[in-house]
């Protein structure tokens, strides 16, 4: 008896931990043979799948069945919260990104400048950065997927930056008009060009560079 005939017939057998993905797949992805999870930990779950799914098959290739079958749940499960794969796609990335407003800002420019712009670099990193990339090329011929991306991803990120960098500018540490889009974009965007350009995250030195060549001569007072 093989393992999947094994699982179709509820007999207990030993499966590797790297085969639980294939054969999940192949019995149809049923989550109750698998342990049960709600909330927040389902929520991790679906999303890290998402993340490894984009960076083994690529967006083209990415399903529900493939999701739901690492994440251990049902295609049910992800048909209730989404209608379509790019609202899935950017909603896990978003959730998997470093989140800024869990990061302790110091109230100084160029101290909360180097505290994001390395959050972006380690968003760049491991599985995440991988995923990051196998989307670059897709969005661009998916208009649902770059309209989604922007408002859902992108701009919240943005503006979060617009609070730092307005804080700086009360304070008069940054000149007016600092937080302009123009200004706030240009330092996530040469993190993603070093990133692309050397397939590995920015180190913290580019980093630094980055933002005492670039970012604070960019935005503070004149």
């Amino acid at each position: 008896m093989t393992e999947v005939q094994a699982a179709q017939a509820g007999v207990r057998v030993d499966v590797p931990t790297g085969t639980i993905h294939d054969v999940a797949a192949e019995v149809g992805c049923d989550h109750r043979r698998f342990p049960r999870r709600r909330g927040r930990v389902l929520a991790r779950a679906i999303s890290d799948a998402v993340v490894a799914e984009l960076g083994e098959r690529g967006y083209s290739a990415l399903t529900f069945e493939g999701v739901a079958a690492r994440a251990g749940t049902g295609k049910s499960t992800l048909y209730r919260r989404w209608a379509d794969k790019p609202s899935m796609v950017v909603d896990c990335l978003a959730d998997a990104l470093p989140v800024l407003d869990n990061h302790e800002l110091a109230g100084d420019l160029r101290e909360d400048l180097l505290t994001v712009m390395q959050s972006y670099a380690v968003g760049c990193s491991g599985p995440l950065g991988v995923a990051l990339r196998a989307i670059c090329g897709t969005a661009g011929g998916c208009d649902q997927l770059k309209r989604l991306w922007k408002e859902r991803a992108a701009d919240p990120a943005i503006e979060r930056m617009r609070g730092i960098v307005g804080g700086a500018i009360e304070r008069g540490e940054a000149r007016p008009g600092a937080d302009a889009y123009e200004c706030l974009i240009a330092g996530p965007a040469i993190i993603g060009q070093l990133y692309m350009a050397n397939d590995t995250a920015p180190t913290l030195d580019e980093v630094t560079r980055l933002v005492d060549n670039v970012l604070v001569p960019m935005m503070a007072v004149r």
